[in-house]
């Protein structure tokens, strides 16, 4: 976006304003011309403070801090005197060579930046902030500045599965390097993630900035900027956590720590990966302990999609495939198969990688393909265990799947995944990885595809007509209104709130275990299964569209990935 565009056209691209709204406030301005627009709006609750900021930050090219302030080194508070923060309701963050950053609430306050620079003797840039967040940054970092900079006892209780020899080391660092910032930075990050659902944490360096971006709802949100300078301690300080060799930094490396949020145990998956900036860090959130009890009917499934999937689930035998692109949910799915089969005169064995989730009278094993428990090496051993159901985390090879058929076959239910964009190229996919078509036709009962899309937030979304082409796209002519995101404070400005699954599901009927048999194409299997009224993702999407869950843009994001 061009920034020479004014406040007031940005808030009328984004839908914050109608032109009757902002045409009455410059009315209003006419005789108040000490009032800005954007006060008169928010001032009649049509804007909040999170909506102007975004918007002067579009406006004037300014960066935008959306979460907390963290200040990672603690002399930088000596650089500008509390007094002066809490006159002018700034919040110095670092400094860069012969810059200072500042958090600001109001880009035009000039008098703020003027004593700033004349304080710190060195050039200022602005960042723009609520101001709530600078009022508990200045709480935190000043008003509690000799509580806050101490060492963390609690923070180290988080870790655990950590070596004497990692703790070694972790003491050398630490004589070389104020972590105590960075340990509160990294729970801060651990603890943010998981309360936001977020699945994934990036850490990146690039030229003069370390970018943190958190996945949430299937999208990266960047969350915080921190200066280059930082990179090495945040580094260091996650690969002591996971059981990382320090020192190298040419090749990736892999490691995991456990950390407790509220009594909850969280297993965190680290990934280091060299770039021409120093190594990127990945940090995945896996949620283990007793898992909470998923239930069928709380996946979004619809009333007679569900009530078709809890009789295939419940038959004696065969086999049952979920499939998805990664990150769709398919994991959850079995994990509700599971739940609702988990019953005491039932033996359950799965073999996963990894164990997500533990479900108390459910084996789980845990593959380790260094020791040569693999899939297939895995299964086997699980059939001499007198199993009625097993699950297999992923169909990845013709061995594993071979084994998978045969269990089936056999009189066991085989619940597993594979990773195929819809449910009748699961079927040809078991074919082509050598799997005879004659045994797939016998042995799979079903196969389940699932997408995940993320729900409109109920409180900003805006309703309007269908436009013919979408009308066309979803081919629905009874759909007259359609929802588009919009943004809020309660969303993150997103225009959207969570995720839910959609879902299809293709039975192997008679005639389609024929088609099977005879060696059918994708296209073929689909046509038939289309003629024969099974729902389809589309199908699926264009119901939630309908209902005003979701948006015409996570459906066409839908159609390009199947």
């Amino acid at each position: 976006m061009a920034r020479n565009q004014s406040i007031n056209e940005i808030l009328l691209q984004k839908n914050f304003v109608t032109q009757a709204q902002l045409d009455d406030a410059v009315r209003w301005q006419r005789t108040h011309p000490n009032e800005k627009i954007a006060d008169i709006l928010m001032s009649r609750g049509i804007v909040d403070e999170y909506q102007v900021l975004r918007c002067y930050a579009e406006a004037l090219g300014l960066r935008f801090l959306e979460n907390e302030i963290v200040v990672l080194r603690p002399e930088i508070l000596k650089t500008i005197p509390e007094a002066v923060v809490k006159k002018h309701g700034v919040m110095p963050m670092e400094i860069r060579g012969n810059k200072i950053i500042i958090a600001v609430s109001d880009p035009h306050d000039m008098a703020a930046t003027e004593d700033i620079k004349m304080v710190s003797k060195k050039d200022v840039e602005i960042v723009l902030c609520t101001k709530q967040n600078i009022e508990n940054a200045i709480e935190k970092y000043y008003t509690n500045a000799g509580s806050f900079f101490i060492s963390d006892d609690a923070a180290q209780k988080t870790i655990q599965s950590v070596s004497a020899e990692t703790q070694k080391k972790m003491s050398e660092i630490e004589s070389r390097v104020d972590n105590t910032p960075v340990v509160k930075l990294i729970n801060s990050l651990v603890q943010q993630a998981y309360a936001r659902q977020a699945s994934d944490i990036h850490i990146e360096p690039f030229a003069e900035q370390v970018l943190v971006r958190m996945r949430i709802d299937g999208d990266l949100v960047e969350v915080m900027r921190m200066g280059i300078e930082s990179h090495s301690a945040i580094v260091s300080r996650v690969k002591i956590l996971s059981g990382i060799n320090i020192a190298e930094k040419r090749i990736p490396q892999d490691g995991r720590f456990d950390y407790d949020v509220d009594g909850i145990k969280v297993d965190m998956r680290v990934s280091t990966l060299p770039t021409v900036y120093g190594e990127k860090v990945n940090m995945r959130l896996l949620a283990t302990g007793e898992a909470k009890s998923i239930r069928l009917n709380e996946l979004g499934m619809k009333p007679a999609l569900l009530k078709e999937f809890e009789k295939q689930i419940h038959a004696p035998n065969g086999i049952i495939l979920v499939t998805g692109p990664t990150g769709s949910g398919k994991s959850t799915t079995l994990y509700a198969v599971l739940a609702e089969l988990n019953q005491p005169n039932v033996n359950i064995t799965t073999v996963e990688d990894p164990v997500e989730k533990q479900i108390f009278g459910v084996n789980q094993v845990q593959t380790n393909a260094k020791a040569g428990l693999t899939f297939a090496a895995g299964l086997r051993s699980i059939l001499r265990q007198d199993p009625d159901i097993v699950m297999i985390g992923e169909i990845r090879d013709e061995e594993t799947g071979s084994i998978a058929i045969r269990a089936a076959i056999t009189g066991h239910l085989v619940l597993s995944t594979l990773h195929t964009n819809d449910s009748v190229s699961s079927i040809v996919r078991l074919v082509d990885i050598g799997i005879p078509n004659y045994m797939v036709a016998s042995a799979v009962n079903c196969v389940i595809a699932q997408r995940l899309v993320r729900k409109l937030c109920p409180d900003c979304k805006v309703k309007r007509e269908i436009r013919p082409e979408e009308a066309a796209a979803l081919n629905r002519d009874n759909i007259k209104y359609v929802y588009d995101a919009k943004g809020c404070p309660r969303c993150g400005n997103t225009g959207y709130k969570g995720r839910t699954a959609i879902y299809e599901l293709v039975e192997l009927t008679p005639e389609i275990r024929q088609m099977v048999t005879k060696n059918a194409t994708t296209e073929e299997l689909r046509d038939f299964a289309h003629k024969k009224g099974f729902t389809f993702l589309a199908d699926s999407c264009a119901e939630y569209i309908e209902e005003g869950v979701t948006s015409m843009s996570e459906f066409y994001r839908l159609i390009f990935s199947i």
